[in-house]
Parts: C-alpha cells; sequence; structure tokens
C-alpha cells in the first residue's frame, strides 16, 4: 500500500500537479479530523446531559418531599 502512494506522488510530481494533490489530501484529512472532533464534543455534551438528567431524577426519587 505505501509503494502505490509513493508511485502515485512520483506520478503527481512527474506530471506537475503535485501540489494539488497535496492541498486535496491536506483537506480531506483536516475535514475527517475536524468531523472527529465535531462528534466527540456532541457525545460528551450529549452523556453529560444524560449523566445529569438521571442524577436529578434519583435525587428526586430518593429524597423526602420537603428535603431541599
Amino acid at each position: 500500500m505505501l509503494v502505490f502512494i509513493l508511485i502515485l506522488l512520483l506520478l503527481a510530481a512527474a506530471f506537475g500537479v503535485l501540489a494539488v494533490v497535496v492541498k486535496t489530501a491536506l483537506i480531506i484529512a483536516l475535514s475527517i479530523t475536524l468531523a472527529v472532533i465535531f462528534l466527540g464534543a456532541i457525545a460528551y455534551y450529549y452523556g453529560r446531559h444524560r449523566v445529569n438528567r438521571f442524577r436529578r431524577e434519583v435525587e428526586r426519587r430518593t429524597l423526602p418531599p420537603g428535603a431541599p
């Protein structure tokens, strides 16, 4: 696989489009990284929301009616 990528890069350099190939690869890699970070942040905050909701529900069920 590495040899195949190296051959593609050499062909791109030979045809003079190496800059375009590198820019495209960089854009794809950064897009995937940003998507993973964004989805991770959404999952983290959703998980926090669910834990807080669960904690409030447990406290509501276990405390007597007049307790703070």
